[in-house]
Order: C-alpha cells, then structure tokens, then sequence
C-alpha cells in the first residue's frame, strides 16, 4: 500500500548526481543575481527619482504658498483694519 497518507516503504532519496547540484547551484545563483539587480535599480534608479521627486514637491508647495500670506511689514507695526461699533440704547 503506497498512498501518501499510509507510507509503509521509505522512498530512496533522490540521487545527488553533478547535474542535480549544478541546476540547483545555478538556480541559487540565478535567485542571487536577481536580487542583486533589483536592490541596485533600488538604490540607482528609483531611489533619486524620489528624492528629486520630494524636492520638486518641497519647492512647488513653497512657492504656491508664498504668494498666500500676505507680506510681512519690517517697522514691527502690525497692520490691522478695525471697525467700530457704537451701541445705542433704545
């Protein structure tokens, strides 16, 4: 009886010939060249476009906001309108 559940032999182990340890060595190899490649496109590539990315943003951001404040007078004196309210009783 040889069901996955009911094993009652042991199978023989794969043979660990030259060409199963090449393919699994170059498979290995290849998996190690991959991720090379992706963490030095990491570090190369996107890793400057989203610093000038962030510095474009900073600098666009600043000079949409600049314009909205209103201007700073240099005397210290604040500038304010007022109005003046006179009650009256009836």
């Amino acid at each position: 009886m040889d069901y996955v559940v009911f094993r009652t032999q042991t199978t023989a182990s794969r043979g660990g010939g030259f060409l199963s340890l090449l393919v699994r060595l170059l498979a290995v190899a290849a998996a190690g060249i991959a991720m090379l490649a992706i963490l030095l496109v990491g570090i190369f590539v996107v890793l400057p476009l989203v610093l000038a990315g962030g510095a474009a943003l900073y600098f666009y951001l600043r000079r949409r906001v600049r314009p909205a404040q209103p201007p700073r007078p240099q005397d210290g004196i604040i500038d304010a309108e007022y109005t003046i309210v006179e009650r009256r009783d009836p």
